[in-house]
């Protein structure tokens, strides 16, 4: 006995051990090729080396699309990627971090009139093949009817051979306008013309992860003399689908405690907040944050706290109701047995005035008929078989014996009498 309770203890404790030997001791957020991304990456390893027991180390990472397949094949932890990415039930959303918005450019000497055109007017760079860009135009491609096979994209090798450029990008830089200056900004449709049926609601209406954007007139210089309308879609924060729950809750909660460092990083990001509408993600919020989401949430007993008060209200009213109902039944039941106590006492009275043999006979058969018409009431349930009825059967069964005893001494005495009467014949 004592070796196999040995056996069972070294067996738990090996377990015990395994399983905390398999935990991580760190944990990797992943950056990307270009900023905001990395200095977001940077901010959030900070923020939560400062607070959390565990340490995060940023890895470099070469764009969204490479970064989702990282988390997916479990090399990195955390890493920021399009919210039109392809979804993967291994990758789960924390929060919406900024929005990224997309930069049409065109050679200057370009003069296209609408998308359509602007897919003819030659090569076009719209990232890397499978990445969310390049998804995103293909499939822009598609619903607009452009023949795909005349289109020639090019790699990020051969960026500056392209006449047309799609990127989802924060705010252009300084050096990054001068390094596209033989480019224009293109604008999807006219601005007056948002929310009124332009190409961009339609656009918007298939792909509801995006949203319609603005770039302000001189936002860009000379690359902006009359606005342009566009779209935007959020850059998002994202984990591995098996990261503890309470982890991610406190990435949340330290996050949003110091939100006031992510949002010095760039314009895009002083929106960002840590309460959000998950449906608009491509990918399924991880419980953690949703639980974070919820910390504010009324529980049930707050949230139907009115419902419950009349329903119980309603409840007392009714025991309440059904409580006076039953004494009121009692109490009628009650007055029916005091009327059979009533005729007991009559029949008592007459026991002493009953001469004849007969007259006590009639007061037994009346006895017994209320003794039987009471018990018919009893299994009827018109009475209540209680102390006061067996008070009743007692008192009967009193009564009774008194009427026989004196349907016995009428007895004896009228054959007395009928003896005295013989003798005095003779």
């Amino acid at each position: 006995m004592k070796l196999l309770q040995w056996l069972v203890i070294t067996s738990a404790l090996c377990a015990l051990s395994l399983s905390c030997s398999d935990e991580r001791q760190s944990y990797k957020i992943l950056g990307n090729i270009e900023d905001p991304q990395n200095e977001i990456a940077r901010t959030i390893a900070s923020v939560l080396n400062r607070h959390l027991a565990d340490s995060v180390h940023v890895v470099a990472g070469i764009g969204s699309l490479a970064n989702l397949d990282s988390l997916k094949m479990g090399r990195a932890d955390f890493g920021i990627v399009d919210n039109y990415s392809a979804f993967t039930d291994k990758v789960t959303s924390i929060l919406p971090l900024y929005p990224q918005v997309l930069h049409i450019l065109h050679r200057r000497n370009l003069h296209p009139g609408s998308l359509r055109d602007l897919f003819m007017s030659g090569k076009i760079f719209a990232g890397i093949d499978g990445s969310g860009t390049r998804t995103f135009v293909e499939q822009l491609i598609a619903d607009l009817g452009v023949n795909a096979s005349r289109i020639e994209f090019v790699d990020i090798l051969h960026f500056f051979d392209a006449d047309v450029i799609f990127s989802f990008t924060d705010l252009l830089t300084q050096d990054e306008l001068k390094d596209l200056k033989e480019y224009k900004l293109f604008s999807i449709d006219d601005v007056s013309a948002l929310g009124k049926g332009s190409l961009v609601d339609g656009i918007c209406t298939r792909h509801p992860q995006f949203e319609p954007f603005v770039i302000a007139r001189d936002l860009y210089g000379n690359f902006t003399e009359m606005p342009v309308l566009t779209l935007k879609v959020d850059a998002i924060l994202v984990c591995r689908s098996d990261l503890n729950a309470v982890l991610v809750y406190s990435v949340m909660e330290k996050l949003m405690e110091n939100r006031q460092e992510m949002k010095n990083i760039n314009p895009l990001l002083f929106d960002v907040s840590m309460d959000f509408d998950p449906r608009r993600l491509n990918f399924t919020i991880h419980p953690g944050s949703r639980k974070f989401l919820q910390r504010h949430e009324p529980t049930f007993l707050e949230k139907y706290a009115d419902v419950l008060s009349v329903i119980i209200s309603i409840v007392v009213m009714a025991a309440s109701g059904a409580f006076t109902l039953w004494q009121w039944q009692k109490a009628r039941k009650k007055n029916k047995i005091d009327r059979y106590y009533k005729q007991l006492v009559e029949i008592r009275n007459h026991v002493s005035t009953t001469a004849s043999p007969g007259d006590c006979n009639a007061l037994l058969e009346k006895l017994k008929a209320l003794q039987e018409e009471t018990i018919q009431l009893v299994i009827k349930e018109k009475l209540i078989a209680d102390e006061s009825f067996s008070i009743f059967l007692n008192l009967s069964k009193i009564v009774t014996a008194e009427v026989q005893a004196n349907h016995r001494f009428s007895k004896e005495e009228s054959g007395l009498e009928s003896m005295i009467n013989t003798d005095i014949a003779k």
